[in-house]
């Protein structure tokens, strides 16, 4: 399982319009329920690390700038292979009685029948974490998936009263990339950047169709894709300290601004949570300074 108190974590990088400090009885009166809402489904926070924590929420108040805490989110979803199996049946049995099913008859019957199977079916619970930094006015979402990233914002608007929001590039990312590629090592915010040798390409009229090549572990294959007109879309990158050689930060980017696969220090036997929480929010605090600053250049 990913997440900010895992080995790895996805983050979408959010900005807020304030830099208020997150009041803890907030989170308690929005924790996550068994209620079912108006679509379907249960939600609500609970504490970073432990989906059934709906009142401790401990890393929420470990630290004056930081704070830690979860989206839980349980949806119902019917099974495809027997919805299409019952609407046959369905199908079947009408048109054996002697009536006429169109093609408006079957969405009603399969509507029908989605509805009756999902109201059946059990919940499946979802966790996304998330980290407020007050001293940056910016909301760290443990997901690079926007339709996953939505529902934590209109619960943290709801709760808090503090709109976020994804960033989003200034400049020409798969240009930046390129350049990231054919450098020498690019400074960023005190770490220097390095590509290793993954990547998602596409030509330009593909991109926003989404049409990508994956090349993996090739710098040559990659520099070869681009001689050939291909854009980098997504670049796995390693982040090498300017002052502690040894502290690498490995993770990758998309042209987005969502990152995937940041590779979280390991824990040693026996660490307290708050101490793992706060060598990891530093981790994914260092990579959303650079993500920000990149997003502007």
């Amino acid at each position: 399982m990913s997440g900010f108190m895992s080995s790895s974590t996805a983050i979408t990088i959010c900005k807020a319009d304030s830099a208020a400090g997150l009041a803890l009885d907030a989170l308690r009166v929005h924790a996550f329920t068994p209620d079912i809402d108006a679509d379907g489904r249960r939600l609500g926070w609970v504490a970073l690390g432990d989906p059934l924590d709906t009142d401790g929420f401990e890393l929420a108040a470990v630290d004056g700038r930081y704070s830690g805490f979860s989206f839980r989110l349980d949806t119902r979803k019917a099974s495809g292979a027997v919805i299409r199996l019952q609407l046959a049946e369905a199908v079947r049995e009408e048109r054996v009685s002697g009536k006429k099913v169109g093609s408006k008859r079957k969405k009603e019957l399969k509507e029908a029948i989605t509805a009756k199977l999902t109201a059946r079916a059990e919940f499946v619970p979802s966790i996304i974490d998330c980290i407020w930094d007050a001293e940056k006015r910016r909301l760290l979402v443990g997901s690079a998936s926007a339709k996953a990233v939505q529902p934590v914002l209109d619960l943290f608007k709801t709760t808090f009263g503090i709109d976020a929001a994804p960033i989003t590039p200034a400049g020409d990312m798969p240009r930046l990339f390129a350049a990231i590629l054919r450098g020498e090592g690019y400074p960023c915010e005190g770490y220097t950047l390095h590509p290793m040798g993954s990547a998602s390409l596409a030509a330009s009229e593909q991109a926003e169709e989404k049409a990508a090549v994956a090349v993996q572990n090739s710098l040559n294959a990659v520099a070869q894709a681009l001689e050939e007109g291909m854009a980098i879309q997504k670049l796995h990158l390693v982040a090498t300290s300017d002052a502690d050689p040894d502290r690498q930060l490995e993770f990758t980017l998309d042209a987005g601004l969502a990152v995937s696969g940041l590779k979280l220090p390991k824990a040693e036997k026996g660490t307290e949570d708050d101490a793992t929480f706060l060598v990891n929010v530093d981790a994914c605090t260092a990579v959303a300074d650079m993500v920000e600053t990149l997003a502007s250049a």
